[in-house]
């Protein structure tokens, strides 16, 4: 027999333990999804303004499973319906900030419904602090892709949900020190 005793986890513990689950299963789809958007975009010798409509079509049918990962390995209640608002705001966000560089219009994209649909630790300002940090993530990818443009490029398929488990983090720790 074995001397194990299941571990006694606070309800933060494991929102917190579910969170980054969630976000490093959806961090691999969302690569999948992410970088065949952005090799659309790159065109052929030929014709190098061209976009490959096939792996548009690739990228699109592969974004919902993004947003059903986090939703249901996060335990999120309201998982059906927080899809469907993410998959919105990944079209509205990504097509606006499209205009600008397609890549960029999908880290929006991807981190605005990221946002939405991870499930919330039960503290204060929770989704305050994932939007803040989706914003800082598509200006930082933004300085990327004027810069170092691969890095930029790279960067845009790996941050967005990491800076959302990020923010978690960060209003956690907020909401245990201003309880101390």
């Amino acid at each position: 027999m074995s001397d194990r005793r299941p571990l006694d986890r606070s309800p933060t513990e494991e929102t917190r333990r579910r969170n980054w689950l969630a976000i490093a299963l959806a961090t691999i789809v969302m690569m999948f999804s992410y970088f065949a958007y952005a090799a659309a975009f790159v065109g052929t010798e030929d014709e190098p303004d061209q976009v490959i409509l096939a792996y548009v079509g690739l990228a699109l049918a592969l974004a919902p499973f993004v947003f059903v990962v986090l939703a249901f390995v996060s335990h999120n209640a309201d998982a059906p319906r927080r899809v469907l608002w993410a998959m919105g705001l990944l079209m509205v966000v990504g097509v606006s900030l499209g205009v600008v560089s397609p890549v960029l219009g999908a880290v929006a994209g991807f981190a605005v419904g990221g946002a939405v649909t991870l499930d919330q630790p039960p503290v204060d300002g929770v989704m305050r602090w994932r939007l803040a940090a989706a914003g800082f993530t598509v200006v930082y990818t933004l300085v990327l892709l004027w810069v170092v443009t691969p890095a930029g490029v790279f960067t845009g398929g790996l941050l967005p949900l990491l800076m959302l488990g990020f923010a978690d983090e960060y209003a956690m720790w907020k909401s245990e020190r201003d309880a101390a």
